[in-house]
């Protein structure tokens, strides 16, 4: 691949002069996992656990019969694709943010269960988590180009 400049330098301008507000980009990570990411699951006809290991088998599972048919196909399509982007950019992050993404969004594990797993006190595991959440951020704002930015900007 070759790399136009010019294209990187005004790539490299996008990290200068935006300054991300880490607390607002959590909270809306925090908000996309507890209601987009919910409702994708269930369009998508899959368990919490598919971002685990996701497989999505392209065996028709019934005919189609007109649009409505089709767009629903389509709409589960795409929540079972952006639920791999999820994956992806869960499986890109540090250990330690895997396990709290994981235990806490997935798993739904309580504050104290994951203290326990991280081995921190409680106000130490909310720094982490947050830490966790802006790496989510960064890294599924380039798995699934349709989605969102997760990112908040200070102004």
């Amino acid at each position: 691949m070759e790399i136009d400049l010019k294209k990187a330098q005004q790539f490299q301008l996008q990290f200068s002069g935006m300054e991300v507000d880490t607390i607002k980009t959590a909270e809306k990570v925090r908000k996309f996992f507890k209601s987009d990411y919910q409702k994708l699951l269930r369009v998508a006809g899959v368990q919490s656990s598919f971002i685990k290991s996701p497989v999505i088998s392209d065996d028709p599972q019934s005919p189609s019969f007109g649009n409505g048919i089709e767009d629903k196909l389509v709409k589960k399509l795409y929540a079972q694709e952006t639920l791999v982007c999820v994956s992806r950019a869960i499986s890109v992050l540090s250990y330690e943010s895997k396990q709290i993404l994981l235990g806490a969004y997935v798993d739904r594990l309580e504050v104290w269960k994951m203290c326990e797993l991280i081995g921190c006190e409680r106000a130490q595991y909310q720094n982490k988590k947050r830490r966790a959440e802006n790496e989510f951020a960064d890294a599924f704002e380039t798995c699934c180009s349709w989605w969102k930015d997760l990112h908040v900007y200070k102004k």
